[in-house]
Order: structure tokens, then C-alpha cells, then sequence
């Protein structure tokens, strides 16, 4: 793409090129406001082993993590995220999105809740059930066990208030941007566009001026035609094709010459006859 051109295009139609940039900002601004969220908030609940199974270790659950403690973190996890209890949550109204991962650090039996929503209030809601569940469930797992052969939990961290997910809440907003931008580029120069084959449609239906065509002189076409008289034998006159009369020609100096020559010789000759004519009369002797 032609960048300078499509500068001067932008400078020609420089109102309707503020007009979009500033719709263009107004939208931004609204897809910032009007889009709440997205909120995030977290917890981490940590999976504790038995009285009877910390005993060795002078019943410190926090020396007997094994094995066994995260094989039964695993199994409440897949159980919560089971779709009969997303549906239980969602109809007592924690209806906001969450997910649960075994921690990613590997060092122990916790679970990772993290809840995310569009309201502060839905998302706070949504991870405290959620952690409650995690509980319950581990709880109803081994209802049927002693309480010092039942392993417990206990819930390490949790988000005081929810997190504004700056990344995701721009992301409507640099697409109404994009949106915008193209628009600007794409706008003006449709509009020129547009003006360009309207002047070229009025430029080819008004009439012209008219102007006088100056047409060039015919030359006469010549035609052998029978020789004028005292012109030289052999010689061919002028004849017009087109009928029209040929013009009085200006005899040439010998046309000239020759044409008084031959009337003195016809003078010459009638004054000669003349003279013998009288002659032959004298001599007869008649008398006029």
C-alpha cells in the first residue's frame, strides 16, 4: 500500500478522518467501561495425613506427606469438577466459571481453585464454594472411617478480594481499536474513490464544445482532354473530375509567342490573297 497516499487521501478528507478517530476512541473507552471484569480469585487446599498415619512421626501430619496423599488429592479433583457438581453449584447460584489443578510445583498433596467471573461479588462466592466442596468431598470419601484413620484438609490460601485480569478485559478493547484503524485506512479512501468515478461519469456525459473542423482543399484531379488550340501538339489540357469549369489558365511566355505568330501568318496571308485577287482583276480589265 501506497503510505503517502493514503496519507494525502486521510489529509483530504481530513473531517471525516477526525470523525473515526474519534469514534474509534469512543469505543475503546466504552468496551473498557461497559465489559465488567474479568475477575479472578484463588485458593489452595492441602490434603493432611491421618493421626494413625503420622504416628511414626509423632503424629506431625506435616512430616508424613507420601504418595497416597496425593493420589487422594487427585481423585476429589477430578470429583469436583465432575458435571453433576458443576450443575449443583451452579443451581444454588455460583454460576461463574472455575477449575482445579494439583499444584504445578509437584511438592505436595495441594489443590489449586481458581474461580473467574465478570462481578467481584460472583467470583468470591464461586471460589468459597467451590473450596467448601473440595472439603466435603474429601469428607464423604471416608464416612465410613474412624476419625483418627481419615486424612484431612486444610485450606493454605485464599483471595481476600478478586483480581482484575488486566490481559484478558483489553483484549475487547484492542480489537475495537484494530476495528477502528482499518476503518480510518479503509473509509476515506472508498469515499475518494467514489468522488473520483462520479467526476469521471459527469467529465464523459457533458457535451463538448463545438469547434469548426477546417477542412483541407481539394486538389484537382487532371484528365487527358483534347489540346487548346495554339498549345503544342501532344500536350494534354486540364479536366476537372468533379464537373466543375477549369479556370482561365495565364498563357506561358511561348504560348504567347506562338499564338502571335500564327495571327500575323494569318494576317500575312489574307492581305496576300487580297493582292492577288486584284491582280487577276486588273488583268482582265474590267473596272470596278
Amino acid at each position: 500500500m501506497d503510505v503517502s497516499g493514503a496519507l494525502h487521501i486521510l489529509r483530504k478528507h481530513w473531517i471525516l478522518t477526525s470523525v473515526l478517530v474519534l469514534l474509534t476512541l469512543v469505543g475503546a473507552m466504552q468496551a473498557w467501561v461497559k465489559i465488567q471484569g474479568p475477575y479472578q480469585s484463588e485458593s489452595s487446599v492441602v490434603f493432611l495425613a491421618s493421626d494413625q498415619a503420622s504416628a511414626p512421626d509423632g503424629h506431625n501430619p506435616y512430616m508424613a506427606f507420601d504418595a497416597t496423599l496425593a493420589t487422594t488429592a487427585d481423585i476429589v479433583r477430578r470429583q469436583v469438577l465432575d458435571p453433576r457438581v458443576v450443575a449443583a453449584l451452579a443451581a444454588h447460584g455460583f454460576k461463574d466459571t472455575y477449575d482445579i489443578e494439583n499444584d504445578p510445583l509437584g511438592i505436595g498433596p495441594v489443590l489449586d481453585i481458581t474461580a473467574t467471573g465478570h462481578t467481584k461479588a460472583g467470583v468470591m462466592a464461586t471460589q468459597v464454594a467451590v473450596t467448601a466442596e473440595v472439603q466435603d468431598e474429601l469428607q464423604q470419601l471416608q464416612t465410613d472411617l474412624l476419625p483418627k484413620n481419615q486424612i484431612t484438609s486444610m485450606v493454605v490460601t485464599s483471595s481476600d478480594k478478586p483480581t482484575l485480569l488486566v490481559s484478558k478485559k483489553a483484549r475487547p478493547v484492542v480489537a475495537v481499536l484494530v476495528v477502528g484503524f482499518i476503518l480510518i485506512l479503509a473509509v476515506p479512501q472508498m469515499v475518494d474513490a467514489v468522488q473520483n468515478r462520479g467526476r469521471n461519469r459527469r467529465k464523459k456525459s457533458s457535451p463538448r464544445p463545438w469547434t469548426p473542423i477546417e477542412t483541407p482543399a481539394r486538389a484537382p484531379s487532371f484528365s487527358s482532354a483534347p489540346s487548346f488550340s495554339g498549345a503544342p501538339s501532344g500536350s494534354s489540357a486540364p479536366s476537372f473530375s468533379d464537373g466543375s469549369k477549369p479556370s482561365q489558365l495565364t498563357p506561358t511566355v511561348g504560348q504567347r509567342a506562338e499564338t502571335n505568330g500564327g495571327q500575323r501568318a494569318e494576317t500575312n496571308g489574307k492581305v496576300e490573297t487580297e493582292a492577288a485577287n486584284r491582280h487577276d482583276v486588273t488583268s482582265t480589265g474590267i473596272d470596278f
